[in-house]
């Protein structure tokens, strides 16, 4: 138990109701003993900290059930257990359903009502668990866990304050590593679906033939494979949000059936005859110009309309970079928690070459700078020389432009990327995972940009 458990027996019987007192007793629970309902109730009324009632379901006066109603007035949270004789099961079954947690037959051994008793216990201890764990997903997610103060910024902090307070699709465009998916958090974890799932799709990382399957769910026999019914990703976010990352990667016959998904709030399993109801909230990103793919018809005009009910765009670091300095200094604090080391701040110098640094991988690669300046660093400031090398080696190069808010050319910023690229490969031995995490960005931007610059592996 992580707590001292207080249980009220509630027994006309004092041969039967002592007994039962000094087997809690025995187990570390704290226990009061009453011999009617009346004085249960008072007993409620008066401590208010009782953890379960234990009664009998005849008793003088007020009987059991009539006692349990009572008990869920005054406190829905206290769990009732009855105990009843084999002519009254029927009674304490139906009082079940009025919300009694249990019931025992009489005559019953000691382990037996331990027993029951225990499962009501650790059924309440994994509560309290998840709704702890509810309490740090709702702190994690706080609208001011996402950094800024700048003028882009606060445009978009309108438009999440706005898409909280609705059930209507959202659409989310940014570079990657701008921090859609902690947009789609917050706006799920502060909104009307707050207690419900979340549950995240990398539409990128699902192989096309299995698109439907992994959304929509299947039946038995469906496919090779399908060894049991599925209830699919719609079916885990019901009544919550389902977050659709890199929107762009789903094949363009499966947006047909996304779409009548979200107009009909219907979903039909692969290999099912009959649609299933959900009551999903979706929320989806793209981190390429789906405007475009609309026009080039690789992207379904109408699911466009439907998920961009309200549209979200993040804008990438190297327009925001007065955010730099915020951003930084909430990296250092959330390193600091998590790591043994007290890292007080940056030096000016080495915040200038964050600050001139392009950032094609966005806030995502910041984060990785400053995790490597923690990893690289021993005293209590960031110095330029604990970032990663191919940060320090672009200022060195490229020296300070005269704006730190994205005067670069488009030369020059095609350039840098094909340096930072080649440094980044160059740095893993040509690793394309390692290279990919190094700067930031996944593993199939990775593998464009490779082919843009017609870099040889």
């Amino acid at each position: 138990m992580s707590k001292i458990v207080k249980i009220l027996i509630v027994e006309d019987d004092a041969v039967m109701r002592k007994s039962c007192a000094k087997v809690f007793q025995l187990k570390g629970f704290e226990v009061v003993e009453t011999s009617c309902a009346n004085e249960a109730l008072d007993e409620i009324r008066t401590c208010g900290d009782v953890d379960i009632v234990l009664t009998d379901l005849k008793l003088p006066g007020m009987d059991g059930v009539a006692l349990l109603e009572e008990i869920k007035i005054l406190d829905a949270g206290i769990e009732v257990v009855l105990m009843t004789g084999y002519g009254s099961i029927k009674n304490a079954v139906n009082a079940m359903k009025h919300g009694a947690a249990d019931y025992i037959t009489k005559p019953f051994d000691t382990d037996e009502l331990l027993m029951t008793v225990g499962k009501i216990v650790q059924l309440s201890d994994l509560r309290e668990e998840v709704s702890q764990l509810r309490s740090e997903l709702h702190e994690k997610y706080r609208f001011d866990n996402i950094v800024g103060t700048s003028r882009l910024m606060q445009g978009v902090y309108k438009k999440i304050e706005a898409a909280r307070k609705t059930d209507s699709t959202v659409l989310i465009c940014g570079e990657s590593g701008t921090g859609k998916e902690l947009v789609a958090r917050a706006i799920h974890y502060n909104g009307l679906r707050a207690d419900m799932p979340f549950v995240p799709v990398n539409c990128a990382a699902v192989p096309k033939e299995l698109v439907e399957s992994e959304l929509f769910g299947h039946k038995k026999g469906a496919f090779t494979g399908a060894f049991t019914d599925s209830a699919g990703l719609f079916g885990a976010a019901n009544g919550g949000t389902i977050f659709l990352d890199d929107i762009l990667d789903m094949p363009y016959d499966s947006q047909a059936k996304l779409l009548r998904a979200l107009q009909e709030r219907h979903i039909r399993p692969v290999g099912g005859a009959e649609e299933v109801p959900v009551d999903v909230r979706v929320i989806a990103s793209a981190n390429r110009d789906l405007d475009e793919a609309v026009k080039n018809e690789k992207f379904r005009q109408d699911l466009f309309y439907r998920l961009s009910v309200i549209r979200i765009t993040l804008p990438p670091l190297r327009e925001r970079t007065d955010d730099i300095p915020s951003l930084v200094r909430h990296f250092i604090g959330k390193f600091n928690d998590a790591l043994p080391q007290n890292v007080t701040g940056i030096t000016k110098d080495a915040l200038e070459a964050l600050a001139h640094y392009p950032w094609p991988g966005n806030i995502r690669e910041l984060e990785g700078a400053i995790e490597n300046a923690f990893a690289l660093g021993n005293s209590e400031m960031i110095q330029q020389c604990d970032l990663p090398n191919y940060i320090v080696e672009y200022v060195e190069v490229e020296g300070h432009p005269s704006s730190a808010k994205g005067s670069t050319s488009v030369t020059s910023m095609v350039e840098a990327e094909k340096k930072l690229l080649l440094n980044a490969l160059k740095a893993t031995d040509g690793n394309k995972t390692h290279a990919a995490r190094l700067l930031g960005v996944s593993r199939p931007r990775l593998y464009k940009m490779i082919q843009r610059h017609g870099i040889q592996p």
